[in-house]
């Protein structure tokens, strides 16, 4: 009974550590999953804007995809409400997103508040989801935007307007993309 009672006990150490090891490792990977979402505050998405509108997304197309199995998508969006930048309603406006984790998603017929860069000849959403804000039926923003309203945007490119002419040399950290030609 002696030996079973040892065989057991080293049965369970080498389990125990086993799930130990597993779990800490677990614990670990999903501390790194939730990190590589970035948070980014309001002021920020307004400072590396070069433009800010409401759309209606009009179409979603996957045009080609990345070595790295990605796709890349073409949207393109008819502006409803310029809030920063040299954009007229009705404009449609071409913008590129990738299929990948936290990248911006367009829905056809969808309505949005999006922050925008120009990058050549289209434009690519200021960092991925943050900088898309759907707008649902009863007018609220959701996603980042979940709990704001145009008004607090509208008075956040006043505040960074306002900070930037006082402090022209300060630029934002546009971060880097590769830059992918599309046409729609």
């Amino acid at each position: 009974m002696h030996k079973m009672s040892k065989s057991f006990n080293y049965c369970f150490k080498k389990v125990f550590f086993c799930l130990s090891v597993f779990l800490f490792f677990s614990f670990f990977s999903a501390i790194s999953l939730n990190a590589m979402i970035r948070d980014i505050s309001l002021d920020e998405l307004v400072r590396r804007s070069d433009t800010i509108v409401v759309v209606d997304v009009l179409a979603v197309k996957t045009v080609g995809t990345l070595p790295s199995g990605a796709q890349v998508v073409a949207n393109l969006v008819s502006v409803n409400q310029p809030l920063k930048g040299g954009v007229a309603i009705g404009e449609r406006l071409k913008l590129k997103t990738r299929t990948i984790e936290d990248e911006a998603f367009l829905k056809k017929g969808q309505k949005t508040l999006l922050f925008l860069r120009k990058v050549q000849n289209y434009y690519e959403v200021v960092s991925g989801i943050a900088g898309t804000w759907p707008i649902e039926d009863d007018g609220n923003l959701y996603g980042y935007g979940t709990g704001k309203k145009l008004s607090d945007v509208e008075k956040a490119i006043e505040s960074v307007e306002a900070e930037m002419k006082a402090n022209p040399d300060k630029k934002p950290d546009s971060g880097s993309r590769s830059k992918i030609v599309i046409s729609l």
